[in-house]
This record gives C-alpha cells, sequence and structure tokens, in this order.
C-alpha cells in the first residue's frame, strides 16, 4: 500500500476507532448485561437440576436397595433348598452305608444309561475302567435306595433343580433326572463337584457357574458321604436350573433398564441378563467380569464395600452404560446380587422440566435481541457518514508527503538490481530526508558487504569439501566389503553405519585374528563431528593392533584403555564391545568397556537383551579392569550389537525409539540373515523418527553362526 493510502486509511483508523472505542463500550455494557441475565437463569436452573436429581438418586437407591433384598431372599431361598436337598440326601446316603442290611431288601431297579427313557427316572453306569463285579452290583443295589429321597425332592423342585445324583468312589454314577446321555469316558472321582466335597467333607460345597458335561451351563452343590470310620465313599450333588433361575431372578430389575447379575467368590460373574446369549456366542462360557465393566477393580471394591458396608447405592459404568446399582450378600453361598438401573432412566424427569423452562427464556431472549439488532444499526450508518467525511481530508494531506517518498523508491529500486553507485538526491530537512540519507549509507555498506561475502563463500566451499574427504576417508576405514568372509561358512556378518554429522564418532570392526578366531568390535566416541572421528581412528587401530597379539577380550580392553589414557587433555572416551567367537564351537568370549548390552537370538528365533558386566568406559580412567563372560551361540543363532544412537533416536516430539522396539524389529526377522535384520532395525528407526533431524549416530553390527554342514539362512 503506498503512503498516500497509508495515510487515509490512518486517519480513518483513528477516527472509526475512536468511534468503535465508544461504541464497543456500549456494547460490552448491552453483552455484559445479556452474559449476566443468561448466567442467572443458567444457575437457577443447575440448582432445580441438582435438587431434583438428588430426590430421584434417593428414590431409585430406597427402591433398589428393597428390589435388592427381595432378590437375595429369593435366590437365597432357592439356593438354600438346593443346599437342604443335598444335606439330606448325603445324611440318608450315610444311613445306607453305616447299615446296608436296614436296606438291601428292598427293590428298586435303577436303568442304565444307555438304556435310560426321556422320562424323569433313575439311572446309573459306571466310570470308565472301572469293571463290573458283584460286589460293586451289592453297592449299586444300596444306592438305589436313594430313590426314595430323590424322588420327592425332584418332583417338588423341578422348576430349578435339573440334577441330583451321587457318585462313589468306587466308580458308580447313580442320578435321578430325564437326561439319558451315555458317557463312555465318565469318570466320578474327576468330577469338579466329586473333588471339590472330597476336599471339604463336612459341608455343603458350591460350585460357581460351568458348563456341565451335557454342553449346559449350571451352579452345582455337592456335599461328601462318610463310612462309619470316616472315610468319604461318596458324594451327593445337584444342578440348579439356570435358565429358571435367571429368568425368575436375574432378569428382573427395577423400571425398564434395570437388571441383576450375581457375582461369585472371585467376584467373577455368575449369572447376569445376557448370560445365555454369551454362552450361545462364545461357544462356551462366558463369564468375565473385566468385559463389562470400565474399571472393574474400582467397580469390585465398591460392591464389596456396599455388601459388606452401608448398603448404599453407587455410580458405575456396565457395557459403556452410566448406572446406579447397589449389592446384597446370599448368605447360603457367600456370593453376591448385584441390582441396577441406568442414570439416564432415573434423571428422565429433568430433561422435561428443563426443557419447558428453556423455552420460555428463549422466547424473552429473542425480543431482546431485536431491539439491540435496530440500536446497532444506526449506530453503523452514523460511522459510515463520518468515514467520507474523514477521508476527504486525508487525501489532501496525503499529496504532500507521498512525492519525495516515490522518488525514494525508484532509488530503491535501482539499488535492488545492482546498482549501488546511483543516490538519492532527496535533501528535505524530515523524517524522508534523514531516510535517504541513510539509504544512501546503506548502498555503500552494501557495496562493502558484497565483496566481503565472496570471500567468505569461497572458503566455506573450500572447508565443505574438505569435510567430504574426511567423510569418505573414514567410511574406507570400516569394512564395507559383504560378505565379508566369504570363504568361512561357519559365519554370516553384516554392518550398518549413519553418522549425524559429515563425519562421525561410531565405528565398528570384524577381522580374523587366527584361521579360527574373529574379532568383533562396536564402539561409541564421546562427541561428534572431526574431534570424535579423530579420536574414534586412534582407538579403531589400538584396538585392532592389540586384539592381533592375542589375549582375551578383558586384556585387549585394559591395555588399550592405558594407551588411550596418555595425554588424553581433551578429556574423551569411548564406549566399546569387544567378542572373539571361536568359529568351531561357537562360543564368543566378550568384554564390555560401558558400552550397550548386546541381544542374542538362539534356537527359539527371538532376540533378547544379555544383560553383561559393564567395565569403565576407555580413556576414562588410567588402570581400569574388564571382565569376560562367554556366549554360546547355538546353531543358526545370532547376535546384534549397536551403539546408543539406536535405541536413543528421537521423533519430533522428543519421544525415544527406545530397546523394545529395537527388539520387536529384530524378532521380526530373527529367523533371517544379518543383512536384513539391520535393515529392518534401520528401517523402523527412520519410520518413528519421521521429519526429525538425527541426533547420534547410528551404528550395527551383526552376526549369524551356523556351524559346520548348517544351511545358511536366505
Amino acid at each position: 500500500m503506498k503512503i498516500g493510502k497509508k495515510l487515509i486509511v490512518s486517519m480513518l483508523a483513528l477516527t472509526l476507532g475512536t468511534m468503535l472505542l465508544v461504541y464497543g463500550g456500549l456494547y460490552a455494557i448491552i453483552a455484559n448485561l445479556r452474559a449476566d441475565i443468561q448466567k442467572l437463569y443458567e444457575d437457577i436452573r443447575a440448582g432445580a437440576e441438582q435438587t431434583i436429581e438428588e430426590g430421584l438418586y434417593a428414590q431409585d437407591s430406597n427402591s433398589l436397595g428393597v428390589l435388592a433384598d427381595m432378590q437375595m431372599e429369593v435366590t437365597d431361598s432357592r439356593l438354600r433348598i438346593v443346599s437342604d436337598a443335598v444335606r439330606q440326601s448325603a445324611e440318608f446316603a450315610e444311613r445306607l452305608y453305616a447299615s446296608p442290611s436296614n436296606y438291601m431288601n428292598t427293590v428298586y431297579n435303577p436303568v442304565h444309561l444307555s438304556r435310560a427313557p426321556d422320562t424323569i427316572s433313575a439311572r446309573y453306569m459306571f466310570s470308565a475302567g472301572v469293571k463290573e463285579t458283584d460286589a460293586l452290583n451289592r453297592e449299586l443295589k444300596l444306592l438305589s435306595n436313594m430313590e426314595e429321597i430323590f424322588a420327592p425332592i425332584m418332583e417338588y423342585n423341578r422348576r430349578f433343580m435339573d440334577n441330583l445324583y451321587v457318585g462313589t468312589a468306587s466308580g458308580i454314577f447313580y442320578q435321578y433326572t430325564d437326561n439319558n446321555v451315555f458317557r463312555e469316558n465318565y469318570v466320578v472321582t474327576q468330577r469338579h463337584w466329586y473333588l471339590n466335597s472330597t476336599a471339604s467333607p463336612d459341608r455343603v460345597m458350591w460350585k460357581e457357574t460351568e458348563i456341565d458335561s451335557y454342553g449346559r451351563p449350571c451352579i452345582t452343590a455337592s456335599m461328601a458321604v462318610k463310612s462309619p470310620e470316616g472315610k468319604v465313599v461318596a458324594v451327593v450333588a445337584a444342578d440348579v436350573n439356570f435358565e429358571q433361575m435367571m429368568s425368575n431372578v436375574i432378569g428382573s430389575g427395577l423400571g425398564e433398564t434395570g437388571t441383576t447379575f450375581v457375582l461369585g467368590a472371585t467376584r467373577d460373574l455368575v449369572a447376569y441378563s445376557t448370560f445365555m446369549k454369551d454362552v450361545e456366542a462364545h461357544n462356551g462360557l462366558y463369564n468375565a467380569f473385566e468385559d463389562h465393566f470400565n474399571d472393574p477393580e474400582s467397580v469390585r471394591k465398591k460392591i464389596d464395600d456396599c455388601a459388606f458396608g452401608d448398603g448404599e447405592a453407587f455410580h458405575a459404568e456396565l457395557d459403556g452404560k452410566k448406572i446406579y446399582m447397589t449389592a446384597r450378600v446370599i448368605p447360603s453361598t457367600g456370593w453376591l446380587l448385584c441390582t441396577a438401573i441406568n442414570a439416564e432412566e432415573i434423571t428422565e424427569p429433568i430433561g422435561m422440566v428443563t426443557a419447558q423452562s428453556d423455552q420460555l427464556f428463549a422466547d424473552a431472549h429473542a425480543k431482546m435481541t431485536d431491539e439491540f439488532k435496530k440500536l446497532f444499526l444506526n449506530m453503523i450508518l452514523a460511522i459510515i457518514a463520518i468515514a467520507l467525511v474523514v477521508a476527504a481530508i486525508a487525501y489532501f494531506i496525503s499529496r504532500t508527503i507521498s512525492k519525495p517518498i516515490i522518488k525514494l523508491t525508484d532509488t530503491v529500486k535501482n539499488t535492488g538490481e545492482g546498482d549501488f553507485d546511483k543516490k538519492s538526491e532527496i535533501d528535505t530537512c524530515d523524517e524522508i530526508g534523514d531516510l535517504a540519507r541513510g539509504f544512501n549509507k546503506m548502498q555503500d555498506d552494501l557495496k562493502l558487504y558484497t565483496e566481503n561475502l565472496k570471500t567468505v563463500t569461497a572458503e566455506k566451499e573450500r572447508i565443505s569439501a574438505e569435510l567430504n574427504v574426511a567423510t569418505q576417508i573414514q567410511a574406507d576405514m570400516l569394512p564395507r566389503i559383504f560378505p565379508a568372509f566369504p570363504e568361512k561358512e561357519e559365519i554370516d556378518l553384516f554392518a550398518s553405519m549413519m553418522p549425524a554429522k559429515e563425519v562421525g564418532g561410531d565405528f565398528y570392526d570384524f577381522f580374523l585374528t587366527d584361521e579360527n578366531h574373529l574379532a568383533m568390535v562396536i564402539a561409541d566416541v564421546s562427541g561428534k563431528g572431526v574431534p570424535a572421528a579423530l579420536f574414534m581412528v586412534i582407538s579403531k587401530t589400538l584396538i585392532k593392533n592389540r586384539a592381533m597379539q592375542g589375549g582375551t577380550p578383558a586384556q585387549i580392553l585394559a591395555d588399550v584403555n592405558n594407551q588411550l589414557c596418555e595425554g588424553n587433555d581433551a578429556d574423551m572416551f569411548v564406549t566399546c564391545w569387544l567378542g572373539i567367537c571361536d568359529l568351531s564351537t561357537g562360543i564368543m568370549t566378550a568384554a564390555s568397556a560401558g558400552h550397550e548390552f548386546p541381544a542374542v537370538c538362539g534356537s527359539d528365533r527371538k532376540f533378547q537383551l544379555l544383560k553383561d558386566k559393564h567395565g569403565f568406559v576407555l580413556a576414562g580412567m588410567e588402570g581400569a579392569r574388564y571382565h569376560d563372560y562367554e556366549i554360546r551361540m547355538e546353531q543358526g543363532g545370532s547376535i546384534f550389537v549397536y551403539t546408543d544412537g539406536v535405541p536413543e533416536a528421537t521423533d519430533v516430539n522428543g519421544k525415544m525409539f527406545g530397546i523394545d522396539r529395537m527388539l520387536e524389529s529384530l524378532n521380526r526377522r530373527a529367523d533371517k540373515k544379518p543383512n536384513v535384520f539391520i535393515k529392518e532395525v534401520s528401517t523402523a528407526a527412520k519410520e518413528f523418527t519421521g521429519e526429525a533431524s538425527q541426533f547420534d549416530d547410528m551404528t550395527m553390527v551383526g552376526m549369524t553362526w551356523y556351524g559346520k554342514g548348517c544351511k545358511k539362512t536366505e
């Protein structure tokens, strides 16, 4: 925008700004008034909603408590009937075993299960592997007297009792039921109800929901039968009719969304409203508490506090919906019965009340808004009229200022095209004249700067060329030809290094110390750039020369450390890992000077960190000692060593790649050659860091030991 226009705009802005400030103040007062009215209404509505909500929750809390007590009593009553039936049957069975002669003359003829009719009757079978004998038949005849007590119990409890049966230590299974499924592999003494009661023979034992041998969900009560000598000779048990229990108790709830469910001793679901559907959908038992509640441990604690504490209802989240629930203890089993209702159903009346009040307020608010619109329309018309007058005055003033500026603009254009000799001829005594004189001086300065810049650019290009040469020299010092030892069928090697700058401080090396021993080295010099590269060259040379003289890795690192400490005025140091592998046995002797833990892959084709014992860094302290340890390579196994630049690769948010991601990417290609799993790690790190610049050198070395006669991995 030209100066003349800027002056016009400035004057208009000043005038209009003042007017808008006044009008803005007026608008703010009116807006605050409207906001205060709005807030007052919202406060009144919020207070009313809270009062109504508290009353509704108090009312539903009482209703939930009453319903929970009723359902608990009904459930406990039914379970207690089953428990009493089992206890009475067990006591009757003990009388049979205590006085068999009193019952042997009674005539009962139970039917073998393989020939049993569909009608309810007594039937029997022998456990798999049990052979029929005279003694077994006599015991079966004695047990057939159980029909005297089984028949009336089943007659009066068919609505919620499926089976009533007894199993003996000798292998007899006697039951009173209408189910005639014969199972050849059935073993009585291995059933859960038998084992539970033999472990606790003096009381009725309850088994939480499971899928029985008929493929139906059930709850089982059982009790041991003891001989006069106190030995367990049999176990009596009864199955609860699960569908009847759910339809009469679990399926009922408060309101339209109410639901009830039962928790066992482990606080897993014994039964709930959609239990049968879930059993069918999952083709078996499905009672995971965690799959239904958002915060299962917290909900379990609240349920226990409610059931065993004050009994007050509480909020939770069930299947993604907010609920209001309470809990009660079922005395006969110690299980917990919980009943709940959706919170939305409780608070539904609040929405009806607030909708009516919102409509009344909206009508009043609309009328007020219309009046405000008329007021501000008049204000806008007044602003337009004043703006036209101010614009005419500003135009005449701007003409006296803009002409010198146009001349100065022409001079600036010439300078931009490289003409530093043509100066501005404006010589006024105002600020524009000062600007012209300053611009003339700037032309002289720019001319001098341009000449100096040419010299600096040439020097920078020379340094860049030297750095490129240094980068190439450093790369040439590291082994880069793969396969490294094609004549050695026992091993496969691969390595890579990506410096963070033109030259880096990381290095790796591998070489044969003799025909049967391979040395592997990876190290990280402190710092970056040229200093680190120079120290890297010295360290690499010393390590290789000393290793070729023989000795263990710990001895080699100790000697190299002492050499590097001499004259180390720059206080640089090196972390290093050195391993020497016997190619005939796959045994690698290694030592670490403060370096990263190696990752080793065995026959399980899974890389894991080997947390070796670290020594102090090289060049850190003269006389430092290091420790040898062995890695026994398995045929086809691999080892992977790296510098800290790999796990510490950082994305744009400052998050590190990390050891876990590194191992995960290694294990995706653990059965491949070293060049494959190293490339996988490199690719994963690059994808993780994305657009972030590389912070540190990234160096990796991998080796797979095959041994003699082992086929190499593709």
